[in-house]
């Protein structure tokens, strides 16, 4: 079986080594994204498992990338959004394929696990 594909759209860069770090020591394939349009981007070109998707980006938004998303295909099977951003901000942001939402500072173990519950779901 091949490794499950991870893309992380983080537009801080110690934030975005981080999460690409320690979902590769969980074995996952990662690649990473700067900013909205970035990962739109990579999306066109490679089918992700998983999308750790930050709301609040430049260029564009990951509310503006979540309605991108929501209109192509194929789809990500799933998101999982994380913010700084208030609760119920992050909540107003989800969508049919959104998994889980994570509010910032994240957790270690928090991130990897609802990765895992990502690709365990069926």
């Amino acid at each position: 079986m091949s490794a499950k594909r991870i893309l992380v759209a983080e537009d801080d860069p110690s934030i975005r080594r981080l999460l690409a770090t320690i979902l590769r020591r969980a074995s996952y394939e990662v690649d990473t994204a700067a900013n909205g349009r970035d990962a739109i981007e990579k999306t066109k070109q490679t089918d992700y498992d998983v999308i750790v998707l930050d709301l609040m980006m430049p260029v564009m938004t990951g509310v503006e990338v979540l309605a991108m998303l929501a209109v192509r295909e194929p789809k990500p099977r799933f998101v999982v959004i994380m913010s700084a951003a208030p609760h119920d901000a992050i909540a107003r942001a989800s969508g049919a394929n959104v998994f889980a939402t994570l509010q910032k500072p994240l957790a270690i173990n928090e991130i990897v696990a609802t990765v895992d519950a990502c690709i365990a779901a069926p």
